[in-house]
């Protein structure tokens, strides 16, 4: 079927103005704060990378004796800055999505315990949030559908099947912070981290839920901080890697963890998520979150 030349002209207007758009705070914002979560803060160095806005100190020697780590369930109180639209289990959701990607990272070096009796003691606690925009995330998942009907009927954005993606409209993109350290047996601080992050227009994706970003962002936190401990270095300068099977296969998939004490923090959404997120669907729709009983 042939495209007039107006619709093809109508077509590009949108897409330049969509483009135009995005460049208008295409980010969320980051701010990185104190709470006095951590048991100092001293050392901490802002990371060399330029568009990091984290802090970071590390014991690199004092990590290379270690064998055992505990984590701690991440804290993610109602208290927090920007958390008021959140539902606890969102909250839930959130914080223990930073502990299966944390879990995962430090189970490639360490072995993950349950018990008090650890080398080193791992914990979190989100201390400030910025929630999804509800309108601009389902603004842009509908105009995803639409482009994609479009296509499909002549005017001209696309010739695959499929939704097809567009920027997200910047409008009340998500940010997270967290802070984060980790403790030897004497309580002796050997690593810790400030993180902070913020959704974009271009890679964010968008779902129709308030804790959709930070969804998102306490995964890439979890796989900062676990990346720091594994290795001893800044996880914002490590060059970028393509992902072994069995990290799609556990992070991505949903299949069992390397370590067997990471399932207490579930599993990936796995096919369901990746089909989830394609429509909008919130996360904790797909998420089954930790495994019942498990304390924060």
């Amino acid at each position: 079927m042939q495209v007039s030349r107006a619709k093809r002209r109508t077509a590009l207007r949108i897409a330049a103005a969509a483009a135009m758009l995005s460049t208008v705070a295409a980010c969320g914002t980051v701010l990185i704060n104190e709470t006095g979560s951590l048991t100092r803060y001293d050392r901490l160095n802002r990371s060399t990378a330029i568009a990091s806005e984290s802090r970071l100190y590390v014991d690199k020697p004092a990590l290379g004796r270690v064998r055992t780590v505990r984590i701690i369930p991440t804290a993610f109180p109602a208290t927090v800055a920007g958390a008021g639209p959140l539902t606890p289990q969102e909250r839930r959701i959130v914080a223990n999505a930073a502990d299966r990607a944390l879990c995962y990272d430090l189970s490639l070096r360490y072995d993950i315990v349950t018990s008090r009796d650890a080398d080193l003691t791992v914990r979190a606690q989100v201390t400030r949030v910025d929630t999804t925009d509800l309108l601009g995330a389902g603004a842009t998942i509908a105009g995803s559908a639409a482009v994609t009907v479009a296509s499909q009927i002549g005017v001209g954005f696309a010739e695959g099947i499929g939704r097809i993606p567009i920027p997200r409209v910047p409008i009340g993109l998500g940010s997270l912070t967290v802070e984060a350290e980790a403790l030897d047996r004497r309580r002796e601080q050997r690593a810790a981290m400030v993180w902070g992050g913020a959704a974009n227009s271009f890679t964010s994706q968008p779902r129709f839920s308030r804790a959709s970003d930070a969804y998102d962002l306490a995964g890439e936190f979890g796989q900062d901080f676990g990346y720091l401990l594994a290795t001893g270095d800044d996880p914002f300068t490590a060059p970028n890697f393509l992902p072994t099977w069995d990290r799609i296969r556990v992070t991505v998939l949903g299949e069992a963890p390397l370590d067997p004490d990471c399932e207490a923090f579930g599993r990936a959404p796995g096919i369901d998520g990746i089909i989830g997120d394609y429509i909008g669907l919130p996360p904790e729709f797909t998420d089954k979150g930790p495994r019942s009983g498990l304390t924060r």
